[in-house]
């Protein structure tokens, strides 16, 4: 679509898009609440007469298996179940199969503090959150949770019932203006800026440097070559200048979020669709992640529709405050498309299928996915979210133990923390989910869930709603 404008229609079109995008995060408080510490960790347990598919290698499954955890470590999987502690507390997994815990790659935590126990009731262990407030972010009362590495951090020393969380950076784009929502960007214009913001995130501690649509080029090829050189994963949107090729070729991002780069997501495909096969091999060839958030983009839809997508039983999780934010979110798109901006002539659930024509011809090429939601934005809810991304990429091609790898072993990688989690191997986290099906034979079975154990602590999914319940008053739902 090519739309004609004066310099002064274009002008106003441009601010009046910034508006929309900005007033969608406007609202009343966030409600900021203490989040539960976790139970006292048994010293030992033994998880025993399971079938274990401890996602090693591809459909391998271990029978009347034994899983020992001491404190928060897996020590041994296997059958000799003379290796049991005598003092090790038993728990029969008779009939039910063992997996990791699952892992959200595209998050954002930001105005729910329930959040981090919704994605537990879910068997969502570990996420990443894909952006940092900015310093003068950390007192805007419209977010639920100040400090992001502060979060972080409490969650690893114990001090915090939630999934582990892996931190990116604030968002870094070339911006300003009366309207550049200063908590959630940072205007990174020049080489010598994008140089100095990689060195001020590294030195912060956070572990994926955030990037955005309107970043320009001598930003990003100066972030790129400077996070290289110090091992900072680069991850985000293909910035609007960037060619996706120029990408692929240096190799020059950890991770592309949401397909950008491939699609215009309120409009057409970068890429012709005879080159879509080219295109993955080379994605495959540079070992660059996709996380394809399908979830996020299902959500995009016309408002008298908003109503009819916000059915998830988890959805009363919400404050109500939070989804009048997403309800004008997804209003505004429709007002951009209304008043021709240009970039925005089509909602993204309107032609989902161009999304689903590259995740297809990425499963094909075997480029690395994984599983990720946006939740925390356009009614995606935590946690619930993910099993939903997890059928649409079987739906697409994968099979159910890739799509499972995608959430576990694949998300660990992609993390850069397969030391950490992501298989049921001696050594890991004992991040755990135990299921009344098999997720092999079926994704869903992943929502079967009879036990989620996180950090060696085991929780059911009814403690973990009585909590959530407990809650509510305090959240203002």
């Amino acid at each position: 679509m090519q739309v004609k404008e004066s310099k002064t229609r274009m002008v106003v079109l441009a601010v009046l898009a910034v508006v929309l995008m900005t007033s969608c995060f406007s609202g009343p408080e966030a409600a900021r609440l203490d989040l539960p510490r976790p139970k006292q960790r048994p010293a030992a347990q033994a998880f025993v007469r399971a079938t274990v598919i401890p996602m090693t290698e591809p459909d391998t499954v271990i029978e009347n298996c034994v899983v020992i955890v001491e404190d928060k470590t897996i020590v041994y999987v296997g059958t000799d179940y003379e290796r049991i502690p005598l003092t090790a507390d038993i728990v029969d997994c008779s009939g039910m199969w063992i997996v990791p815990g699952l892992a959200d790659a595209h998050v954002h935590l930001l105005f729910n503090a329930l959040d981090p126990l919704l994605f537990l009731a879910n068997g969502v262990t570990s996420v990443r959150n894909m952006a940092s407030l900015t310093e003068g972010g950390r007192t805007d009362k419209r977010f639920a949770f100040s400090d992001h590495l502060e979060l972080r951090d409490a969650i690893r020393n114990g001090q915090v019932l939630s999934p582990w969380i892996y931190q990116a950076s604030p968002i870094h784009e070339t911006r300003k203006g009366a309207y550049f929502d200063r908590s959630l960007y940072m205007n990174t214009h020049s080489a010598e800026a994008g140089k100095l913001a990689v060195e001020m995130a590294d030195e912060a501690g956070f572990d994926y440097f955030k990037i955005y649509n309107k970043l320009g080029t001598s930003a990003f090829y100066s972030i790129a070559e400077e996070a290289k050189s110090i091992g900072l994963p680069v991850v985000g949107h293909v910035p609007h200048e960037v060619p996706l090729q120029a990408v692929l070729e240096g190799s020059l991002m950890h991770s592309i979020e949401h397909l950008t780069g491939y699609i215009n997501p309120f409009g057409e495909l970068k890429i012709s669709p005879d080159r879509l096969d080219e295109i993955a091999a080379r994605t495959r060839e540079a070992g660059i992640w996709n996380v394809p958030t399908l979830e996020v983009w299902k959500h995009v839809v016309r408002p008298e529709r908003i109503d009819a997508i916000d059915a998830d039983r988890w959805t009363g999780y919400i404050p109500r405050a939070n989804r009048s934010i997403w309800t004008r979110s997804i209003k505004s798109f429709s007002t951009l498309i209304k008043k021709d901006v240009e970039g925005y002539e089509i909602l993204p659930s309107e032609h989902i299928e161009d999304f689903e024509l590259i995740v297809k011809a990425l499963i094909k090429a075997k480029a690395p996915i994984v599983a990720g939601t946006d939740s925390g934005t356009l009614n995606v809810v935590a946690g619930s979210s993910l099993h939903k991304e997890l059928g649409s990429l079987v739906a697409l091609g994968m099979s159910p133990w890739e799509a499972l790898a995608s959430a576990t072993i694949r998300a660990a990688e992609c993390l850069k923390a397969e030391n950490e989690f992501g298989s049921i191997q001696a050594g890991l986290r004992a991040d755990l989910l135990v299921l009344g099906g098999n997720p092999l034979e079926d994704v869903a079975h992943l929502g079967d869930i009879e036990l989620i154990v996180v950090q060696g602590v085991p929780y059911t999914q009814q403690e973990l709603v009585s909590l959530l319940d407990s809650l509510v008053p305090e959240n203002n739902l």
